[in-house]
């Protein structure tokens, strides 16, 4: 299970239709075999106090279309209100989670009632013991507005939908598990606190996967079928090689009923399609992506078309089954072991987590390891794992009134490492430095004095070094004359980068010595892990990559450094003191961070002397001088209301009037050669399929059948594709963008950029190769278009939005889908303020802070009562570890 929280906010007759008539299908999902009802799921607090309410989670009524409607609108049972509801539209209603699983799973199910039943009964579970751990952590707000805080629920209640089906009619049973956004706390219906549901995402998700993943009857039910789990990722290993199949062809209907749409919406504007149009949409897709095949009118047929499509790809079902499944016993678990591994985990991806976030890896754990138990015992033993490594964590803060869901825990290791590096820049900041004089940098004379000055700083005597530069402010020119000047003094100059594709890029810009940070750690011993393992071996000097290697008085230069992790940086400060290297740090603090524990480049900033700081601010990359002041806005986030007035009235932003339509649009400029921009991969993924789609609408029959296969489906000549995996035998990248020139019958593909040509084996085309029509914020930085498009949605923050408007030369373009300009005025400024770096532990002590002033602490000690004190501060226990701050 995977995903994020939704929220529903609006009519409780649109969220009817949102069960009863398609209205879902904006999350790709299709009710075409679920129950048209939802089940009510009521759960108690277990710490709660109240003698009436019932413990536990209860089966409460079946919704019909009018119970649901009103459970929505926040009336009780009887019809009265929740307390004191808000009518207007952004009131919250209910908020969301899906509880799915691998798509062989359903494949299963739709192949043997048995597994149907016990899988149906172990999505069930899976929902209630969601709910009922929310029930336990969510919490509620109380008080005064600016002095309010966080107390409680002592129950909650949700509605259970079961679908079957996927849009495209493909097996996709899933359960959608909606908390009501009324909860009883303290004797009254008050809100639900949400942001905490959000940050608890990480339990939901591990809490429902492994659910599902260990529970008994749904395993054993799938070895009496002979049917094997492969625990580390969740498929069913027998069904695995097809379910690729069912997924394309689910993708391929979904892209043919969107443009259906998106021409039906371009002649019917402010109108919205009825449930029959969208039924004939589906058949008229399905008849379109499987032309021999008979379109199913009901369950049934469904299910036998799914089997007969299996048997078509050769499948057959195992004829051996097995009475049990040899599952790992608990005792066998090393409990420490488990500790020690979530915190490394947690730490290789953040500064710092909270309880759900160690729950959630938890989980994730033992269905990793088959831990297959009755439900009560996995969640006893989740619980004690949880307890064990919240006692060795590290809290960021020494108070008792921390709300659960604020992430205000670290570990020793993670602290560390920060503490390392930021000794290893104060060492080198402790001598004063000069910048190289300007008679030796006569050389550079046709830069401005702004890039003149980084050349001399770059070239002269400090041991650190930093410059910061705004998007399009010539920093590969600035790169190439520094590296005459450092050259003619004698002296190495090699830079390097996060990436291997940006290595090759300021390879090819600037003809400097680059190549990516983890290539040269590597060369000096370092070695890692997924599970944040890290070890230095000695490295072997007698491999011909040792231009790697350092010498004294050497610059390296750490380029886009604001995307370092810490680790990373750490080791790279590691190898320059042992070098007597200078270390230069250059980047961009407002685009986009690590993805992982950041803030290398604040740290810099920080502690470089005044003398070794330059800036690069001048914009010289966008042919329009007016645009180029708006991005330095952007840039700063400074008044994002009137930047978007200023982007709207001249072109740069572009509102549509449903998703659908902007999809259609970008796949236009998509099909052209322009580029599309997204924060999301699967965004991204359905952009790429959808400007496919549009290229080869106008050559005739579809024009010719595939070269090949890639990890994203079929593979075209001409077509725009990215190697997604560094490979240094093939001289390719992850992210390298290439255009199809040839192929052959064994699925080889022969691919071509400024690089030159490439052959491309099978394999690597197979699970490396995918469209690159569009992208992810991530791979865009540090690419330079000539005009650019940008979906800005929900998830789009202050740094991907300046990053994705500043690579179009030419032009950049916002797409967003509102019911109004001032709709969108209010996403663009959201996004804007939308902005959670992980800038390493010190920063995130601070956010936990702010998290508390924003959303309020638990309430104070001692206005409490002595017997509700245990309720709200439990006992840590003994060994926890140290805290840092207050």
């Amino acid at each position: 299970m995977h995903g994020g929280v939704k929220f529903y906010r609006g009519a409780p007759k649109a969220a009817r239709a949102y069960v009863e008539a398609d209205h879902s299908r904006a999350d790709d999902y299709y009710l075409a075999e679920g129950t048209g009802v939802a089940v009510l799921l009521v759960a108690t607090n277990p710490d709660s106090e109240r003698p009436d309410l019932a413990p536990g989670v209860a089966d409460g009524e079946t919704l019909d279309g009018d119970a649901y409607e009103a459970w929505v609108a926040g009336l009780d049972g009887e019809g009265k209100p929740k307390g004191r509801l808000r009518t207007d539209g952004h009131g919250l209603r209910f908020v969301e989670v899906v509880v799915n699983g691998p798509k062989t799973w359903s494949v299963a199910a739709s192949i043997h009632p048995e597994i149907s039943g016990a899988y149906d009964r172990a999505q069930d579970r899976a929902a209630k013991e969601i709910v009922r751990w929310l029930a336990a952590n969510a919490t509620t707000r109380i008080g005064p507005r600016g002095r309010q805080v966080q107390v409680p629920v002592d129950q909650i209640d949700a509605a259970v939908i079961r679908h079957f089906t996927s849009r495209a009619g493909d097996p996709h049973r899933h359960l959608h598990v909606q908390i009501n956004a009324r909860v009883l706390a303290q004797g009254r219906w008050r809100g639900l606190h949400s942001a905490g549901v959000v940050d608890s995402i990480e339990a939901l998700n591990g809490i429902g996967h492994a659910a599902v993943a260990c529970d008994p009857e749904f395993r054993r039910e799938l070895a009496r079928h002979g049917y094997t789990l492969d625990p580390a990722s969740g498929e069913i290993v027998e069904l695995a090689p097809y379910a690729s199949a069912f997924s394309q062809r689910a993708k391929q209907i979904a892209r043919n009923v969107a443009r259906y749409e998106a021409e039906w919406r371009r002649d019917h504007r402010h109108q919205e399609p009825d449930a029959r149009l969208r039924r004939t949409w589906d058949r008229r897709a399905w008849a379109e992506a499987r032309p021999d095949k008979v379109v199913p009118s009901n369950g049934e047929q469904l299910a036998q078309r799914w089997t007969q499509e299996l048997f078509e790809m050769g499948f057959r079902p195992p004829t051996l089954g097995y009475e049990s499944h040899p599952a790992t016993p608990i005792g066998s678990l090393n409990r420490d072991a488990v500790v020690d591994l979530v915190q490394k985990r947690l730490g290789s991806r953040r500064s710092n987590w909270n309880s759900a976030d160690i729950r959630g890896e938890i989980e994730r754990i033992l269905a990793a390891s088959d831990v297959v138990v009755d439900p009560q015992v996995r969640r006893e033993l989740a619980e004690d794992l949880t307890a064990r490594t919240v006692t060795a964590c590290v809290p960021l803060l020494d108070r008792d009134d921390i709300p659960g869901h604020i992430r205000s825990l670290s570990s020793h290791a993670v602290l560390a490492t920060e503490s390392d590096l930021v000794d290893r820049l104060l060492a080198r900041s402790a001598k004063p430095a000069e910048p190289l004089a300007d008679s030796a940098t006569d050389s550079t004379k046709p830069l401005d004095a702004e890039q003149r000055a980084v050349v001399a700083t770059l070239a002269g005597t400090g041991r650190l070094i930093t410059v910061e530069g705004a998007a399009g402010a010539g920093k590969t020119t600035t790169l190439a004359a520094a590296e005459q000047v450092i050259r003619g003094q004698g002296n190495q100059f090699l830079v390097v980068t996060p990436t291997l594709k940006a290595a090759q890029v300021a390879r090819v810009e600037t003809d400097v010595a680059a190549m990516s940070a983890a290539w040269v750690i590597h060369q000096h011993g370092f070695r890692w892990d997924d599970d944040g393992n890290w070890l230095r071996v000695r490295p072997d000097l007698r491999q011909p990559e040792r231009y790697a290697r350092l010498r004294p008085g050497a610059l390296l230069l750490i380029d886009e450094a604001g995307m370092l992790d810490q680790d990373t940086a750490r080791a790279l400060m590691i190898i320059a003191d042992e070098s007597d290297a200078r270390v230069a740090f250059m980047g961009d603090r407002h685009q986009l961070p690590a993805v992982g524990r950041g803030g290398v480049l604040d740290h810099a900033a920080r502690w470089t002397r005044a003398e070794s700081t330059v800036s690069l601010e001048t914009v010289r990359r966008f042919s329009d001088p007016a645009y180029s002041d708006l991005t330095l806005r952007m840039r700063t986030g400074e008044e994002p209301g009137t930047v978007f007035d200023t982007l709207m009235a001249r072109g740069n932003i572009v509102v549509h009037p449903s998703d659908v339509e902007r999809t259609a649009a970008l796949a236009e400029s998509g099909s052209i050669g322009e580029t599309v921009i997204a924060a999301k991969l699967d965004d991204v993924s359905t952009l790429n399929a959808t400007i496919q789609d549009r290229r080869r609408q106008d050559q005739p029959g579809g024009g010719p059948p595939p070269l090949a296969i890639g990890s994203s489906g079929p593979i075209y000549l001409g077509d725009r594709v990215a190697t997604r995996r560094n490979d240094r035998d093939l001289d390719v990248a992850n992210r390298d963008t290439w255009t199809v020139i040839g192929g052959n019958s064994l699925g080889q593909l022969e691919v071509q950029n400024e690089r030159g040509t490439r052959t491309l084996p099978t394999p690597y085309v197979r699970d490396h190769v995918e469209l690159a029509y569009a992208t992810t914020v991530h791979g865009a930085q540090g690419d330079t278009v000539d005009r650019a498009h940008f979906v800005l949605d929900e998830s789009s923050g202050a740094a991907a939005t300046y990053v994705a408007m500043t690579r179009g030369r030419h032009s950049n373009t916002a797409h967003l889908v509102a019911d109004s300009v001032n709709e969108a005025r209010d996403q663009w400024t959201a996004a804007f303020a939308r902005d959670r770096a992980d800038l390493g532990p010190a920063a995130a002590r601070d956010q936990a802070l702010a998290d508390i002033e924003r959303y309020g602490p638990l309430p104070a000690a001692n206005s409490m009562r002595p017997e509700d004190h245990k309720r709200f501060y439990p006992s840590p226990g003994p060994g926890r570890g140290p805290s840092i701050g207050r």
